[in-house]
């Protein structure tokens, strides 16, 4: 039993790196390249296989000046942000409205804007690694990769 309150101080110390090591990303980062799905967890951890298809390409998001777009879906979607700290508040969303032929690709397009959306209460931040960890309010985690070599 000695060895508990080290074993928790040790925890605790581990969580605080984690978030230490993030930081809230900057208009500039955002936009400097797309962003692709690698990792979808749901606030119990678990992987949220609903947003990722075999045979297509990853959930992508892509930012702009002053826009946010949602590619690789069934449908294309756009809308304004900004950022406040570390919230993305997204408003005034545009989105094409193509018949989904797989229902997969249906499941993944109504997942998402499920998860991403003007009412998620959404944060940002950038781990050690660059990723964009992108929370919602109900704890659901979504890791973009930056996409290299891309020029948009």
């Amino acid at each position: 039993m000695k060895h508990v309150p080290a074993l928790i101080i040790a925890a605790l110390l581990a969580m605080s790196t984690d978030v230490a090591a993030a930081s809230t990303p900057t208009t500039g980062q955002l936009e400097a390249h797309p962003w692709q799905l690698a990792r979808a967890t749901d606030a119990q951890g678990r992987r949220i296989d609903a947003l990722f298809v075999r045979g297509r390409p990853p959930y992508t998001l892509r930012f702009q000046p002053g826009y946010m777009s949602e590619l690789n879906l069934c449908n294309q979607s756009s809308s304004t942000y900004h950022l406040q700290g570390d919230r993305l508040l997204l408003e005034g969303g545009i989105i094409t409205t193509a018949a989904c032929m797989r229902a997969e690709v249906a499941e993944q397009e109504r997942v998402a804007g499920t998860l991403v959306n003007a009412r998620a209460e959404m944060t940002l931040a950038l781990d050690e690694r660059g990723r964009l960890l992108l929370r919602n309010a109900h704890g659901d985690v979504l890791v973009f990769a930056p996409v290299a070599g891309t020029d948009e």
